[in-house]
């Protein structure tokens, strides 16, 4: 299957979308959601939206968009070399650059006996096992060195699912089965009965809870992606979908993830590709700060609470470390990541609809 440009519409082949405003929105709510934790050690007190607290909804917006976006990367340039190339170096470099600063630099400070152990390999070979014990902020609820990133590793789990499919079967081929796959994810997702796992299954596929929903919702985004050609974005479709959201995170848990697929997977696309393009997107098509944010906000924010021993309005402490956040993530952008991008691309020309998948 080939890029064909005439399914996304003009605006969706342009810069001229929102995808980089949602990104920004996305990593702001982590911010948000995770500062009453981060001082209390209450998960319960996180806002929530149902069983979903806002950060577990932000990292599902995220999932959806990277499927949507990762599978039109691919589908414009199927060379699995070249593709896995991009992935690893618009994620890795940066992150190994975050976990570095993480063990070597702050862990010093927030811990009295620090010692560099074999134990952090498993955060870089791996992009934050989430087995791995990064408890280094003594004396803190919840003293993870960078809780959020253990994400990472299903993310890049799904781009080589992509790689996979794309190369033997052809995405455009088995889309029906991406979609069936999706549905049966985020239902068993929703039921919260799934078994754990350990040894070669967790390294291979992770948990299998986490997974369900994770998986499912890049497959969600994919299934949009694929199937763009029947999915009609209209204001009205948009509202009842807003409704129907609501309604079931509200009322019927058991059915939540997939209506959150669906119906806030429709959200936003519609946001991306209907809803006309903001400022903030014309400077997020320029300087993606997203994955710095999502990388440095909760070293700030653990730093900040540490250093105040917790005193410290959640709602202040998540304004302060969404501005610190900001500018590590500048710095990231400027000195890692876009050079590694650059890099990845070499000197050929990027499609503007795909350069924030890249």
């Amino acid at each position: 299957m080939r890029y064909n440009s005439a399914l996304d519409g003009p605006r969706a082949v342009s810069r001229l979308n929102n995808f980089s405003s949602l990104r920004l929105l996305f990593a702001s709510a982590v911010i948000f959601s995770h500062s009453p934790s981060i001082l209390t050690g209450v998960v319960a007190l996180e806002p929530h939206l149902g069983r979903a607290t806002l950060s577990e909804l932000a990292v599902d917006g995220f999932f959806l968009i990277s499927g949507y976006l990762i599978t039109k990367s691919f589908d414009h340039d199927s060379n699995l070399g070249g593709f896995f190339r991009k992935r690893a170096l618009r994620i890795y470099p940066a992150f190994i650059i975050n976990m570095l600063l993480c063990l070597f630099v702050l862990a010093p400070l927030v811990t009295k006996k620090y010692q560099p152990s074999l134990l952090w390999l498993p955060h870089l070979l791996f992009l934050g096992d989430r087995r791995v014990d990064g408890g280094l902020f003594e004396g803190m609820p919840m003293p993870g060195l960078n809780g959020p990133v253990w994400t990472l590793a299903y993310e890049f789990r799904c781009y080589i699912l992509v790689g996979i499919l794309g190369c033997v079967l052809g995405l455009r081929r088995v889309r029906s089965a991406i979609l069936g796959a999706a549905i049966v994810l985020l239902a068993l997702s929703g039921l919260h009965f799934l078994p754990g796992s350990s040894g070669a299954v967790y390294v291979v596929l992770g948990s299998p809870s986490d997974g369900a929903r994770l998986f499912g919702m890049f497959a969600a985004g994919m299934s949009f992606y694929l199937w763009r050609d029947r999915v009609v974005y209209d204001h009205r479709i948009a509202a009842v979908a807003t409704l129907c959201f609501l309604a079931a995170s509200l009322r019927a848990p058991v059915v939540a993830e997939l209506v959150i697929a669906l119906c806030g997977g429709y959200l936003v696309f519609w946001a991306a590709l209907k809803v006309p393009a903001l400022l903030l997107s014309r400077f997020g098509d320029r300087t993606d700060l997203s994955f710095g944010i999502y990388l440095y906000a909760w070293p700030i924010q653990m730093s900040i609470a540490y250093a105040l021993d917790k005193s410290i309005n959640p709602w202040l402490l998540s304004c302060i470390a969404l501005a610190g956040a900001a500018i590590a993530a500048h710095f990231s952008w400027s000195v890692v990541e876009k050079p590694a991008m650059s890099f990845a691309k070499g000197t050929r020309a990027v499609m503007p609809g795909v350069a924030a998948a890249e």
